[in-house]
């Protein structure tokens, strides 16, 4: 394993060179190409008094451009902040603030033409057009060693204002091994990625250019659009989050599209959020046996488990609502709240372990000590269980059970049963505020034809336990996501919780 995340990058582009590396639209980039452009983002980076060790946040719309500056970021020994576009301002500037981005790489509002800034605070009116593709000296990168800081990634989650998440050149580098690996990246491979690059997507097209394979990146996602590439331009991997896959099976009218004669995919890696089983029987049937799924976090990037690509049988629902094995280069272990291993069956916190943890939360060693169990373990805030086959069962986010009447009801197990009714499209679980059990199990539906709350939730009497039932049903056009694809339950309980102390019971 190189020692750091640039060697890698400069080793593919010695080994690759006329391979191609990326295409936008109908444009396209060899990897020869890509060497002289980020070595000249590199060189005017430098130039502007960036170094290694300093932070530079990366604020880009999917594109060719997002790709060169993060090589760049990499060969130069900095250390990548990639800020996801899609983010309110007030998070974009504390993201800025904390980490100390001596830089910013963005687009400007005129053309999408992407700016380089450099100042004290990370922000100057005054930027630079990003270099151009042009012959330059690589940068040197003394000193920059496994131990060194390649990548603080900032938290998704939907409460409160983002974590800074570090990660080391040895973690940047061992999570791509276990990545082409466990998302079965081939050298032939093109890679459809159309979900944001400062987020996974990011990391698969870092995987694409270590294996030498081929990313096709969209400015985002549209479901006739992903059809279409997957159908002409020979796409035969991709990454989708669940609500990507139900827009998909919404439009998909034709079975077995994915084993049609024309089309080549053969892998789709899926994750970000809970998949509910009976729409992920009824993409196998669509699609056909193409998907793998990786539960991770930011903390331990992607590849925690994995649920292989074989275990996805239709003759074997019970796997269908697990998160597979252990990855490759994973422990998983339950344990109970004194940090206890827990036995097989019994339900506890769910712990990662692997060579790309955390190294620590960014100025935060509170954080941190919280975050780590004895033996390099790290808690991941996560509720399930392993079964005697060693797969994990997910039942929920420790901060998103609903607890009512003294009950634990875990959203993910309802919302998995609501979503097996045929006139529910998607479906959300919440707790909402009840005088006499503290909190109540609330639905929110997206719906099909036909939907009638009433019928839904005495249709929940043969599926659910008596406090898991939903007790009230609440009907909307669509549910709300973050900008990183799940959906955000922070919206959906507000109105229900204004004016109260606490958003739970």
């Amino acid at each position: 394993m190189r020692r750091n995340l640039g060697d890698e990058f400069e080793a593919a582009f010695a080994r690759y060179r006329e391979r191609t590396a990326v295409e936008v639209g109908e444009r396209s980039w060899s990897f020869a190409d890509l060497d002289r452009w980020s070595a000249a983002v590199a060189a005017q980076l430098r130039g502007r008094g960036v170094g290694a060790g300093d932070a530079v946040a990366l604020h880009l719309t999917n594109g060719v451009e997002f790709v060169v500056a993060d090589v760049a970021v990499a060969r130069l020994g900095a250390v990548k902040v990639p800020v996801n576009p899609l983010l309110p301002e007030a998070t974009v500037a504390h993201i800025l603030r904390v980490s100390q981005a001596r830089a910013v790489i963005g687009a400007t509002s005129l053309g999408g033409r992407a700016d380089l800034w450099v100042s004290d605070d990370g922000r100057d009116p005054s930027g630079e057009p990003l270099a151009a593709p042009q012959d330059a000296a690589p940068p040197e990168r003394p000193g920059v060693g496994q131990g060194d800081r390649a990548a603080i990634y900032f938290t998704g989650g939907t409460t409160g204002l983002p974590k800074g998440v570090v990660h080391t050149q040895a973690s940047a580098v061992a999570v791509h091994y276990a990545q082409i690996v466990e998302a079965e990246i081939a050298q032939s491979d093109r890679l459809l990625l159309s979900t944001p690059l400062a987020h996974a997507a990011g990391l698969f097209a870092q995987s694409a250019l270590i294996r030498g394979a081929t990313s096709v990146i969209e400015p985002g996602f549209d479901a006739a659009r992903t059809l279409e590439l997957v159908r002409t331009r020979g796409i035969t991997w991709t990454f989708l989050v669940p609500t990507m896959i139900y827009r998909l099976l919404d439009l998909a009218a034709a079975p077995t599209v994915g084993s049609a004669g024309d089309v080549e995919l053969r892998t789709v890696v899926y994750g970000a959020a809970p998949t509910a089983p009976s729409r992920l029987a009824q993409a196998l049937e669509t699609f056909g046996p193409v998907f793998v799924q990786l539960y991770g976090q930011t903390e331990c990037p992607n590849w925690g488990t994995r649920l292989a690509n074989s275990d996805h049988d239709p003759a074997r629902p019970e796997l269908l609502g697990s998160c597979g094995r252990a990855s490759i280069m994973a422990d998983v272990q339950v344990v109970a709240e004194d940090g206890t291993p827990l036995p097989v069956g019994e339900t506890g916190e769910i712990c990662l372990r692997s060579p790309y943890t955390l190294e620590s939360y960014l100025d935060d060693p509170a954080a941190t000590a919280a975050k780590f169990v004895p033996d390099g373990w790290i808690r991941t805030g996560d509720v399930g269980f392993l079964d005697a086959a060693g797969y994990l069962h997910l039942r929920d986010r420790t901060k998103d059970m609903v607890i009512s009447g003294g009950m634990n009801v875990y959203c993910r197990e309802v919302e998995d049963a609501l979503a097996r009714h045929p006139a529910v499209a998607r479906v959300a679980v919440i707790g909402v505020p009840h005088e006499d059990w503290g909190e109540a199990v609330h639905a929110v539906v997206v719906p099909r034809a036909g939907f009638d709350a009433d019928e839904l939730v005495a249709w929940s009497r043969g599926e659910l336990a008596a406090y898991a039932r939903p007790k009230s049903v609440e009907v909307v056009a669509d549910l709300p996501e973050t900008p990183f694809g799940k959906i955000d339950k922070k919206v959906l309980r507000a109105p229900h919780w204004a004016g109260r102390d606490r958003a739970i019971g």
